[in-house]
């Protein structure tokens, strides 16, 4: 594959092919550009966005939340909160107009100067400038607590991994909108009114509608998930892991006291020995029988009815919010690298 030229002399007197360094520029006028169209059109992404016509579900994260404080017994069971975050791209094709005259030349496989057909424009300095968007260039999404550190960048949206104690985790979504620096200009060059001529800014920014059509068939698309997409190419993280986590519950043991009476009736037999006197009678019939002296054995069978007051100290078991927090989901904002 050729590659496009530019005027490398401030004098134009050489025309000479353009290198991968100096097609950074392109990309950053392009990227630039995408950037600057702002957050709606092809290529965005959105989060709960309150028009969603014409936008691609790209994934949901789902947050959950304990109702009640650590250290609350919920034998019932407990409130279980959910806030959803729903992520959107803008992946509607874009009407393209760049014209003849302001596309650039390239050195064709016979070493002929020629304008740079749409097939070469793709595979060339757009192809370049996806790789270049999805590693952290110009219009690049990030999903994060913090910043990245790279350039600039700023927040499109936040979701939070919502806790009952109100110690909460936010995180944002991020998109850069400019380099930490800026590449030296270097442009290519067009054939227009029979002359060689540099391209300008405004020349270059035709192409970004084709760059976001790209985009909407390829490299530069989002997918939210907890584990990377099994189709359409290959994925990356884009920032970091998104946890919700809340308070743990568990069965938890507690002592109990309780004091009461008890009523009941004791029913044996009771077999012992009788001391004492007695006198045996019987029916007169002229002799007296007399008095014995000793002891007397014999069985007494009988009820006791009573009633007993005492403590009781036992343990309870009750489902409890625990003090711990226990990751339930893990979510990833991924982006297609290839």
């Amino acid at each position: 594959m050729a590659d496009i030229v530019v005027k490398q002399t401030d004098s134009g007197s050489t025309i000479q092919e353009m290198s991968a360094t100096d097609k950074n520029y392109i990309e950053h006028v392009l990227l630039s550009d995408f950037y600057a169209a702002g957050d709606t059109g092809t290529g965005t992404v959105s989060i709960n966005p309150a028009d969603t016509t014409g936008l691609t579900n790209i994934g949901s994260i789902v947050d959950t939340k304990v109702g009640d404080a650590p250290g609350t017994p919920v034998p019932g069971g407990t409130t279980i909160t959910t806030v959803t975050y729903v992520f959107y791209q803008d992946l509607q094709t874009v009407s393209e107009s760049v014209t003849a005259a302001t596309r650039p030349l390239m050195v064709d496989s016979t070493t002929n100067l020629q304008r740079m057909g749409a097939a070469k424009v793709d595979a060339d300095f757009l192809a370049s400038t996806q790789s270049n968007l999805v590693n952290s260039g110009i219009g690049m999404y990030k999903l994060q607590s913090s910043a990245p550190t790279d350039g600039t960048w700023v927040a499109k949206g936040t979701i939070t991994n919502e806790l009952q104690t109100g110690t909460d985790t936010t995180y944002k979504l991020w998109r850069k909108s400019a380099a930490a620096s800026a590449p030296t200009a270097v442009r290519p060059v067009k054939f227009s009114s029979g002359t060689i001529q540099e391209l300008t800014d405004t020349e270059i920014k035709q192409f970004t509608a084709r760059l976001k059509n790209k985009i909407k068939a390829g490299v530069g698309q989002y997918k939210v998930s907890s584990t990377a997409p099994t189709s359409g190419g290959t994925w990356a993280i884009a920032g970091t892991a998104f946890l919700d986590t809340r308070f743990a519950l568990a069965n938890q043991d507690y002592a109990r006291t309780y004091t009461g009476t008890y009523t009941n009736t004791f029913s044996n037999t009771f077999t012992g020995f009788f001391a004492g006197s007695r006198q045996r009678f019987q029916a007169f019939t002229g002799q007296s029988l007399g008095t014995f002296n000793g002891n007397y054995a014999n069985t007494f069978t009988g009820f006791f009815t009573g009633s007993f007051t005492g403590n009781y100290v036992g343990t309870t078991a009750k489902l409890t919010v625990q003090n711990t927090q226990e990751t339930i989901s893990t979510y990833y904002l991924w982006v297609r690298t290839a």
